[in-house]
This record gives structure tokens, sequence and C-alpha cells, in this order.
């Protein structure tokens, strides 16, 4: 007979997997309440646009002829702001000569010449952080973040908050991209976004998560040592930067070029004032640093610096006195906070620490720098300007001024009455050995525990005459029994067994203890003392002085022997000729191979330079600006702008030659053209290299720049550029554009000019 089968086992469905623990979370962020986390961002948002608007009220100057109106300045006050989250300025120009209305000499060049040419195109790059908007921001984001906590929120609302935050600073900064006559503004909202998510999500999270931060740091001491050490160091550096703040500004606003609108503006960058108030007050120096050639401030490399020395020049002994009482104040807020508010020296040491963290990284980002190349508006030229507060110097200074505020806070916490040493003591006193008292020497709880009965307070027991004592539950005999019983306990407990020859008589001091006290309560060690001597810190602080001091100033003598080599070069380009080389030897030197021509350059005074062979047609000019090179006969000297002297036909010839002159050129050719191709690429349209390459020039090292583009019109422009270093660091640009249609007759003048090239000494 066969068996049957045996039933299948019965199945097992698996357990559908349930969400991941970051899943739940974004799935609360999603479903949360977004009109409250809405009206949460709506603060710092709505600050940055009052902020903006505020400053686009005044025209700046602009009083004949309004070339930028109110939104526009709306728009580029925008931009401005939104670098306090990491946004950026940049100022591309791409009309002839920076903001050029039209033509040469007032002719119709400017349509022929097209949207673009060296010097006029260009971009400036400013980096500017106005840490005012920063801080004004991360309080209207503490705002908005403490009424979500009221109403019971979590770190899904702060997510929420971060999110829409981000998304209103990336839409202004959308917004904040102005165009003025062909001039235009970037403000990189996408960094600008990136960095207000990164501040508002630390922040709303800090604020939504403080009760449980508190109950998580109360159970590791440590920690909570070093945020409350965080916590002093931020409060000292805030009332530190609003008292140099304050001196800077007024200071700023006393001066007579300051007018309402230069006020105004530098509410925006108060706290950048304080820091360069507060590294001058302990006695470091704002550095300026000047690199390159512009029509303001000539060309070269100019360093220098402004501390308490210059302070003095500048107006008087009492101003100096006057830094430096502003100093010692700054380091006694920081001493008298660190005093009241730490536990032990180990505290106010870590708070003056981070106090000195903090303020080299605030002032590491409170400098202004300027980056230009080409011409924007009025600017033309290439370089770099810097002005900051000393990192270095700060270091330096920072540690011998925070080191004696740590060295003197107990001394200033105890004259106030609190911290350590202060009225208040450090550590709680000790327990006393005999316990809470009780009975008739102190009111205190009853022997027995609770008692039910009316005689729950103990009281002696004085029986009237006659009176039995057994008529009173827990009578005098059965009280004296058991507490004599309790005190020799209490006695031996704590001083072990009666000593021979003591007083049998003598009640050991223990009995006062309450008859319930423990049986075996150890005698209480002295208090340990926790605070280390002074002495001990005292060479610490001085150790740390002494390395991290020798440390920085080797470093600024190190730079200062650097910055001795560009010195010597200053001055050859200044008026020293690098080559020392007698003319006859620099006769020599071989033949250019672009042009074939002899590479002398007919730059020694003594020698009277060979006049070029001039082709028909053409004729040659010596220039004021001294150089010559031949033209066509009907050419005329259109005028110079910009350190660019242009020559063309003023019957409206679409065709123009311009030659550029930079004394003192910082960069080779090359380098030059390679950091104007790249605003040339971005701004014109249909940009096309035909050749970048460096060469040689009459026996010179230069670069030759040939390309393509369209102009506004759509017409096809076509440009050649030949620069050049001269022996005198002088760098001169030949440069011709034409329609590409008519490019054969350009290319002739431009191959003429080269080989009628000549330098001279016409003023």
């Amino acid at each position: 007979m066969t068996r049957p089968a045996s039933p299948p086992p019965p199945g097992y469905a698996p357990v559908p997997a349930g969400p991941s623990p970051a899943g739940l979370f974004f799935g609360r962020v999603l479903r949360g309440d977004w009109a409250g986390s809405l009206r949460a961002a709506a603060w710092p948002t709505g600050l940055v646009v009052a902020l903006a608007v505020a400053l686009a009220i005044p025209n700046y100057g602009q009083d004949d002829e309004v070339v930028v109106g109110w939104s526009d300045r709306l728009r580029v006050a925008l931009a401005m702001l939104l670098q306090a989250f990491g946004g950026g300025f940049d100022i591309r120009a791409a009309a002839p000569g920076g903001m050029n209305d039209g033509g040469y000499g007032g002719g119709s060049y400017g349509d022929g010449y097209g949207d673009y040419d060296p010097g006029g195109q260009g971009q400036m790059t400013l980096s500017l952080v106005p840490l005012t908007v920063t801080v004004l921001w991360i309080g209207a984001m503490i705002l908005g973040a403490r009424g979500l906590r009221r109403q019971g929120a979590g770190l899904d609302a702060g997510v929420r908050v971060g999110v829409l935050s981000a998304a209103a600073v990336l839409v202004l900064g959308l917004y904040a991209q102005p165009e003025i006559e062909d001039v235009s503004v970037h403000s990189s909202p996408v960094l600008a976004a990136l960095g207000a998510l990164a501040i508002a999500l630390v922040t709303t999270c800090a604020v939504l998560q403080r009760d449980a931060a508190a109950a998580w740091l109360a159970q590791r001491p440590g920690t909570l040592t070093l945020v409350r050490a965080a916590g002093t160091a931020v409060r000292a550096l805030g009332l530190v930067l609003l008292l140099c703040g304050l001196i800077g500004y007024i200071t700023y606003c006393v001066q007579d070029d300051v007018n309402g609108t230069a006020m105004l503006v530098a509410l925006a960058v108060v706290p950048n004032i304080a820091l360069t108030v507060l590294s001058v007050c302990w006695g470091g120096s704002v550095e300026y640093d000047l690199r390159g050639r512009t029509n303001f401030i000539g060309g070269g490399s100019e360093h220098g610096s402004f501390g308490l020395g210059e302070l003095s020049d500048a107006a008087n002994d009492w101003a100096l006195v006057g830094a430096l009482a502003a100093g010692l104040v700054s380091a006694l807020i920081l001493g008298f906070l660190a005093g009241r508010r730490s536990a032990d020296r180990r505290e106010q040491v870590t708070a003056g620490g981070l106090f000195l963290l903090g303020y080299l990284a605030l002032t590491g980002i409170s400098g202004l720098s300027v980056e230009y190349t080409g011409s924007v508006s009025d600017l033309s030229g290439r370089g770099v300007m810097e002005v900051a507060p000393s990192v270095a110097d700060a270091l330096l200074f920072g540690l011998l001024w925070v080191g004696g505020a740590v060295l003197v806070a107990p001394y200033l916490a105890r004259m106030s009455g609190g911290g350590p040493g202060g009225g208040a003591p450090a550590y709680p006193a000790p327990p006393s050995p005999y316990g809470p008292q009780s009975g008739p020497f102190q009111p205190g709880p009853a022997p027995y525990g609770p008692n039910p009965g009316p005689y729950t307070p103990p009281a002696p027991y004085n029986p009237a005459p006659g009176q039995h004592p057994g008529q009173m539950p827990g009578g005098r005999a059965h009280t004296e029994s058991h507490s004599e019983a309790n005190s020799q306990a209490n006695s031996e407990a704590h001083h072990g067994a009666q000593a021979p020859g003591s007083d049998p008589g003598e009640v050991p001091t223990a009995t006062l203890a309450g008859p319930y006290a423990p049986a075996a309560t150890p005698e209480q060690p002295p208090a340990p003392r926790r605070r280390r001597p002074a002495l001990v810190w005292a060479v610490t602080l001085v150790a740390a002085l002494v390395l991290g001091g020798g440390a920085t100033a080797g470093t600024l003598a190190l730079i200062d022997r650097q910055d001795d080599a560009p010195a010597a070069s200053e001055n050859t380009a200044e008026g020293a000729p690098e080559d020392t080389a007698p003319a006859g030897d620099r006769s020599e030197e071989p033949a250019d191979t672009e042009t074939g021509m002899d590479t002398d350059t007919g730059t020694d005074p003594g020698a009277e330079p060979s006049a070029p062979e001039i082709p028909d047609g053409y004729r040659l000019v010596a220039d004021t600006a001294g150089f010559a090179l031949a033209v066509p006969e009907a050419w005329e000297r259109l005028g110079e702008e910009n350190h660019q002297v242009t020559y063309a036909n003023e019957a409206g010839n679409q065709l123009l030659l311009k030659v550029g002159v930079t004394a003192n050129a910082p960069y080779t050719s090359y380098e030059n053209f390679q950091a104007m191709e790249k605003t040339a690429d971005a701004n014109q349209r249909n940009y096309q290299r035909v050749q970048l390459s460096a060469n040689t020039f009459q026996g010179r090292p230069g670069a030759r720049w040939e390309y393509t583009y369209e102009n506004k019109d759509g017409v096809a422009i076509r440009a050649i550029d030949q620069s050049y270093i001269a022996e005198d660091g002088t760098e001169y640009a030949i440069y011709v554009t034409q329609r590409a249609m008519d490019w054969a007759g350009a290319r002739e003048v431009f191959d003429t000019a080269l080989s009628t090239w000549m330098l001279n000494d016409v003023d």
C-alpha cells in the first residue's frame, strides 16, 4: 500500500521590509507643516530684501542723468548682499573701451570695431563678505526657529526651513544679475543658495534640538564643559566686536569726505570694520597689496601696512592711547566673562582658545579683494588689489592679549564676586561628617520616620510628678536604651572602638546624628583640590606664547625677506635696465622669425634708428606715446583713451588700428592674452580662436592673438593683435580689426604696421 505523501510544510509569507529611518524622516519632512516653515523662512528672506531696498534708495551721484535706475540698483544691491552666504560679484563689460557709447573721436568707428577689443573687454571680481548681513540672517533665522519650537516642531521642520530659505536665496540670486549698457553683473546664485542652506540647517536644528542637546550634554561632563566654554567665547567675541564696531564706524563717519550714502553702505560691513579696529588696537596691522597695472594707481607692485605707528602719524598720540585703551578693554571683557562663567581654570583656558580661533577665522574672511582684467567702466588694466587685516599679526598679538585675559580672569571674577575664587564658591561645600542634626539640637525629621500619632515631632520627655514612664508609648526608659545603643553603634562606626583611657562619661560627637543614620559612614576626606596651581597654568601659557609667537614672528620675518625681492624688481622696472650688455652686443641678436626684421629696436639713446621702407600709399607717423609706424595716408590720429591710441580714416571706414601702451607690465603678453580670452569666450557671440601663441617680436618676448566673433548686428568681425614687452618693461600691443569679408585690406595694414614699427623719444 502506498504511503500517502506528507502534506507540504506550511508556507511562510515574507514580511515586507519597512522603510528605513532616513525614509521615515524624509517622509515627515514632505508631509510636515510647510506653511509654518514658510513663515519661519520669511524672516531672513524679508531681512535681505529690506536691506537691498534701503541700499537701492540713494542714486549714488546720478543727479543729472540717471543711468542705473532703481530696479537695477536693487539688483546690484542684492548681488552685493548675497556674498554674505558665499555668492559672487562679477562685473563683465563687452563694449568698446569699457562703457563707450559709440565710436572713437565722434565718428562711426564703433560700429566697424565691433563689440570687443582687448582694452574694452574686461572683467572685475569683487570679494567682500558683508558680515552684518550674515549676523542678521542668523538672528532672523533664530527668531523663526524659536516660533517653531514653541509649536513642538522637530528636525523635519528645520530641514523644511533650510530648503525654503535656500530656494528664496536662489531666486534672489537669479534676479540679482542686471545688464546695464553692455555691463553685466553676475551673483553666483547657486553658491549663495548652498551657503544659505548650510547656515539655515545648522541654526534651525540647533534651536529646535536645544532641549534634547541639553539632556545629552548633561550625561557628558567633558562635552558640556566645552559647550559652556564655546558659549562664553561667542558672548565675549560679540561684545568685543560690538565695541570695536562702534569705534570704527563713528571714526569713519566723522571724516570730512563721508556723506550719508557712504554711511549707509558702511553699515553692511560694520563687523568687518570691527575686526580691522581690533587688529590695530591689539598691535596688528591692516595690509594692502597692489599688483598689476591700472589707470588709477599706475603699474608695478606695492605692499604696505597700517598699524599703531601709522595711526600715530596720521592722527596724533591721543589716537594711539585711545586705540591701546580699546584693546585693553576688549581683553578685559574676555577675562571678565571667562572668570564669571567658567567653573575652573581649564574651562577659562578653553574659552580663551575658542575666542582666539573665532577671531582668526573672522579675520581671514573680513578683507576686501578686487581682481580686474581689461577695461570695466573707468577702470582699465590688469591686476589685483587686496586690503585685509593680517592673520599672522592677529595670531601673534591675539595670543598675547588672550593669554593675558585668561591669566587675570580669576582675579576679575573674585573682584566681581563670582566664579572660582569669588563670592560664589567654585565647588559645593563638603557635607558635614555629623549628618543632619535632629532632636533637641536642631529641628528636623522625626527620629523614627513618619509618625501618624500626635507625637510626630520628638521632644524632651519630662514626666510630671507621680507619672510612670510606661504610661507613654515609647517612654523614657525605652527611648534612652534605644538611643544609647544607636549612639554607641554610630560612635564605633565613625571612630572605631573606644580608646583605652578615654572618658567613659564623655558623649561622642557622632551621637548628634539621627538614630537611623547609616550604620557605617566613612570619615569624609578633605575636599579634593581640583584647581591646579597658578604657577602651572602660567608656565603653560608662557610656553604657548613663546612657541606660537616665535613661529608667527619667524613667519613674518620670512614674509618680509620674500617681500624684499620684488622691491628690487620694482626699482628695476622704474628705471634701472635689467640688461646691462653694451649696445653692440644687442645688435647681434637674431632676426625675428615672425616678421623677418632685424631685432634692434633702436632704443639706444646714442644711436639713430634706421628709417624703415614705407610702402606706397602709407606715411610714417611718430606718436607722442613713444612709438612710430606707418599708416595709410588718409588716416589720422583720433585720440587716446585708456592707454590706447587709435588711428583710422575719418571718412568712416570700418577699419581701424589701435596701439596699447602699458608701462611696467607685471605679466607676459601670452599670459595677458590667455586671461583676456576667457572673458571674450564668455561674453562674445560665436567667439572662435584663429591662433594664440607666444612668439618673439624684434628680439623681445611677445604673443599673437587672432580670432573672430559676431557683433551685436550679427556681422562677422575678425581681429589680430601682436603684443610684446620692451626692454624698459612697457608692453606695446598693435591691434587691427575689420569685418571678416574685408579682411585682406586689414591684414595689409597690420603687416605694414609691424614691419615699420619703431620706438622713439617723441614727447
